[in-house]
């Protein structure tokens, strides 16, 4: 773009084509310390109007309406064509229902109200022994009015029907009384509410107990026998739920079904169960009537997150193992106990737990201990040097 099309040609202006000059001599020049301009104020206060004079309609802007005003002008000019648009028939109408909808005793101060702004002040009686304007006592036709005006008021009050929205539903009467309706004092022996069947009471021994707690207790739920296996009570000796247990006494037993007490020691199905459940070797699953602890139950919680669960297996399976290298339970490979704990243990991983557990940093201290002497009694019994490499 050519730069010359936006600048035009620089034109200098006579002296007398200014119609008004500049003029400074209101402003004297006053020297300073500082070498600027005092400081002063340039603006200067507006003249207010003299006294009885009057402002033109033209220099003052006039005050514009609020919302709120302009509001209840447009619904006052709307009420009003609405009424203009009504015949006297439908006024009659919409005030009797006026009438009708609101409180007696509302209507009354309405009207009340309505009758004392009607009143022209001159012909107010005054209070007291106020003279009137005259010079007169108040006359007796302002009396006789007001007289007829209450009498006329009372007398509608009185014709007038009462309103039933004016009274609180719950203290009407019923419109009809129902047919089924008794006295309290005489009820009938079975009322129309269903009642749910009749269950016996729950016996621990009943070997239905867990679908009986189930039908009273939890009918809408599903049942999962599973979940609900370690409430069920322990069977009878001899019975078909005892002789269903897998360390039932006369079966031929697995390896790793053998249970062990809190010292190493290897329990026989006899024997485990005349011990008491106080001695504290029936927390478990399988088996609950028999005592002691499974290989493979220890090495699971050897892993809890309970440190007294952990400190318990620990020291558990460290006299285990001491026992298992002593050869309490045969030293060769031909001895199937020796070697089926064994097994359980490589299984269970129980050896790792163990390291695991002696080389953590931190933590409980007990758990570390526990684990630590079970390494020293796996070493000691001297297991690992008898089958070295197996």
């Amino acid at each position: 773009m050519d730069p010359t099309l936006l600048i035009g040609d620089i034109v200098e202006r006579d002296d007398k084509e200014i119609k008004k000059p500049v003029d400074f001599s209101d402003e004297p020049f006053t020297a300073t310390p500082t070498g600027f301009p005092k400081h002063r104020r340039r603006w200067r206060p507006t003249k207010k109007p003299e006294a009885g004079a009057t402002s033109s309609p033209g220099n003052e802007l006039e005050k514009p309406a609020s919302f709120d005003e302009v509001e209840k002008q447009r619904i006052d000019a709307e009420n009003r064509q609405r009424i203009n648009d009504m015949s006297p028939e439908e006024i009659a109408q919409a005030q009797e229902d006026i009438m009708k909808g609101l409180n007696p005793a509302l209507i009354q101060r309405l009207l009340r109200r309505a009758n004392i702004d009607q009143e022209p002040l001159n012909d107010a009686p005054k209070r007291g022994n106020e003279k009137t304007p005259s010079g007169s006592e108040p006359s007796e036709k302002l009396k006789e009015k007001e007289k007829e005006k209450v009498t006329e008021k009372k007398q509608a009050a009185a014709t007038r029907t009462p309103n039933p929205r004016s009274k609180p539903i719950d203290d009407l009467p019923p419109p009809r009384i129902p047919p089924d309706l008794f006295p309290i004092t005489d009820q009938p022996e079975r009322t129309h509410f269903p009642v749910p069947p009749a269950l016996p009471d729950l016996d621990p021994s009943d070997p239905n107990f867990l679908e009986t707690l189930h039908k009273k207790y939890f009918p809408d739920l599903p049942a999962d026998p599973s979940k609900m296996a370690w409430m069920a009570p322990v069977p009878t000796p001899d019975s078909v739920a005892d002789k269903e247990s897998p360390y039932y006494p006369g079966d031929d037993l697995a390896v790793s079904a053998l249970r062990f007490d809190f010292l190493g020691r290897f329990l026989s199905p006899r024997v485990s169960r005349k011990i008491a459940s106080t001695k504290g070797l029936h927390h478990h699953g399988l088996a609950p009537e028999a005592a002691g602890y499974t290989v493979a139950e220890l090495a699971h919680l050897a892993r809890s997150a309970v440190p007294a669960q952990r400190c318990m297996a620990f020291q558990t399976l460290g006299r285990i193992l001491f026992r298992l290298g002593n050869g309490d339970w045969g030293k060769t490979k031909d001895d199937p106990i020796a070697m089926g704990v064994w097994s359980a243990v490589k299984e269970g991983r129980v050896l790792d737990s163990l390291t695991e557990a002696a080389m953590e940093e931190g933590g409980h201290r007990g758990s570390r201990a526990y684990a630590t002497e079970a390494l020293w009694l796996f070493e000691k019994g001297g297991w690992r040097e008898q089958h070295q490499g197996r």
